[in-house]
């Protein structure tokens, strides 16, 4: 089954783009409508013609693929704008240079064919790294093995609607396992996540089941992963 392209052709300029982020720092704490905001912000000092809905509070055309878990870093986030003016990714980067705040770096521009479809149609899966500190080993590497090993996870929902409901994460799971890291103190817990509407993993909760929720720890989400058939990459 062939993709749409998820490109036009070098150089040419487009009404649609899709940027390739980090956040560190303060931006970590921030919710996605907070960084929508900022992102609003950035992109009017740097002058780049971003398209608004239509009616009495008109919103930017700006489409995250999935905002990011409270506390948590990002090294590859995906954002698409919509244009009133046909820019050139390139064109973009420049408008850009010197007016993304602290903690915000873009890592990538490049232009998308109007028919690709939104990224959060197009996300699948999401990938994190949990820095662990002063873990103990031959416990984490236990908790992990049972984790992989069971049938279920049952956890509860969040959110009062949900209140006295389970679900179950085993599934969301793709892979776990800790990973190679050269600063001590430090144990690297790497996890693949289902990231579809609906079932979605979130880092938190698999420590949460694998009982490690008291141990200071720092996020990061390194990898999202788009369907190549609806034009991911």
């Amino acid at each position: 089954m062939s993709g749409h392209p998820l490109t036009s052709a070098p150089e040419m300029s487009s009404l649609r783009h899709r940027i390739t982020f980090g956040t560190s720092r303060s931006l970590a704490y921030v919710s996605v409508l907070e960084l929508g905001t900022l992102w609003e912000r950035t992109l009017r000092r740097g002058l780049v013609p971003l398209k608004y809905s239509q009616g009495f509070n008109p919103r930017p055309r700006m489409h995250f693929a999935a905002p990011l878990p409270v506390g948590c870093g990002s090294k590859a986030d995906l954002l698409d704008l919509s244009l009133n003016e046909p820019r050139t990714s390139d064109a973009i980067i420049q408008s850009l240079a010197g007016v993304t705040p602290p903690g915000l770096t873009i890592l990538d521009v490049v232009a998308v064919a109007p028919r690709v479809p939104a990224l959060s149609e197009q996300l699948v899966e999401a990938e994190y790294q949990v820095w662990l500190r002063e873990a103990n080993q031959e416990r984490l590497s236990t908790a992990v093995i049972r984790l992989l090993q069971a049938s279920s996870v049952l956890l509860p929902k969040r959110g009062r609607r949900h209140r006295g409901k389970t679900y179950d994460l085993r599934p969301l799971i793709k892979t776990l396992g800790i990973e190679p890291n050269p600063k001590p103190d430090w144990t690297v817990l790497g996890m693949q996540l289902n990231a579809r509407p609906g079932a979605t993993g979130r880092p938190d909760e698999v420590l949460k089941a694998l009982e490690l929720t008291e141990i200071p720890r720092r996020c990061f989400r390194t990898r999202l992963i788009l369907d190549h058939h609806l034009g991911g990459r």
